[in-house]
């Protein structure tokens, strides 16, 4: 029997005990007993003592007027997964106050030659400098919540709320680096032109294909796609890709020894490396499908090659005014992102 079901068959005997006689004599006045006899209060029985001495000692500090308080049927919010967006560590980024970044770069290089004692060696090209204009875009989340839900609720509502906004906004925006139109969101590298990688041009990456489309058939193309990565960019070098990418890799096999290629790291938090750089994986790179051609794979210096711009941090206008009784939160983030060297990054596209 529980402790609410104890208290109540005490109160019922109480009541029981004492029904035959008067023991309210009017509304909120102390009960008024004939028998002369002085009783003493049980501490230990509060509803006995309420029942005969006409005490209020049901509360919440007590143990015994809490059993009838509800009790709440949660305490946190359990959030749903989302994978970690790990392209902004990799990639360049800046904090700026207007609403554009302007790089000025230096595109092709300068020449150079070795000159003789008494002749004057030939006029040299300069390197051509351009300027990159990365403008700031706005994300948003508009939402309401009533004010009373924001009272009532066991848990912060309002915390909980801008921490989901955020991980929102993360996910809008390593989709826009990696696929954005350009069009009032940052321009995604993914989007751009593609030529092979020995016809390169300033403004379009460099791309190799597998042979096969929806498939990586071997690791040649692996190294080729590492070889092809000038020096300067090979330190920082990282491999972004998307997990059925990372699966089908992890099943290449040697064919003489049928050996796997890829070997995990047996150090502690040593992370995934592939051909000694690090494994980024990302669920906005294009998943390998059956016959159908994607670019699942980039592998490049992207922190020298992709710029992410930043205004700040989150705004959050609280609003309990205009639409009453609700509250409404706008919250916004201002952020840009383009390609500001073709160099730097290299494609591997599943197809013919």
């Amino acid at each position: 029997m529980t402790t609410l079901e104890q208290s109540l068959d005490r109160l019922e005997q109480a009541v029981n005990t004492f029904g035959q006689k008067e023991i309210l004599h009017k509304a909120l006045e102390r009960p008024v007993f004939e028998t002369k006899n002085v009783e003493t209060k049980d501490k230990a029985n509060p509803v006995q003592n309420f029942v005969k001495f006409g005490e209020k000692a049901l509360s919440t500090q007590d143990g015994t007027g809490s059993l009838v308080i509800r009790k709440p049927s949660i305490s946190s919010i359990v959030a749903t997964p989302t994978c970690p967006t790990l392209f902004r560590e990799i990639a360049g980024h800046a904090t700026i106050q207007s609403d554009h970044l302007e790089i000025v770069k230096e595109k092709g290089n300068t020449d150079s030659g070795w000159a003789n004692e008494t002749t004057l060696g030939a006029e040299t090209n300069v390197a051509e400098l351009m300027k990159i204009l990365i403008p700031v875009h706005e994300m948003y989340a508009r939402t309401r919540i009533s004010q009373r839900l924001i009272d009532d609720a066991v848990v912060n509502l309002e915390t909980w709320l801008l921490n989901s906004i955020g991980q929102r906004f993360e996910q809008l925006e390593e989709d826009a680096f990696i696929n954005g139109s350009g069009d009032r969101m940052p321009k995604g590298f993914l989007t751009y032109d593609r030529v092979a990688d020995d016809s390169y041009e300033w403004g379009k990456l460099a791309e190799r294909r597998t042979g096969r489309t929806g498939e990586i058939i071997n690791a040649d193309i692996l190294l080729d796609t590492v070889s092809s990565l000038k020096t300067p960019y090979l330190s920082g070098a990282a491999w972004l890709m998307s997990r059925s990418a990372f699966a089908q890799i992890r099943r290449l096999k040697e064919p003489t020894t049928n050996r796997y290629l890829w070997q995990p790291s047996f150090h502690e938090n040593g992370g995934n490396t592939l051909l000694g750089f690090p494994i980024v994986l990302s669920d906005s790179m294009p998943a390998l499908k059956t016959d159908v051609a994607s670019t699942p794979i980039a592998f490049g210096n992207f922190s020298m090659g992709y710029q992410i711009v930043d205004r700040g941090e989150f705004t959050i206008l609280r609003d309990p005014y205009s639409v009453k009784p609700l509250v409404e939160f706008y919250v916004t983030q201002r952020i840009g992102g383009d390609v500001v060297d073709f160099d730097a990054i290299k494609l591997i596209t599943a197809g013919a």
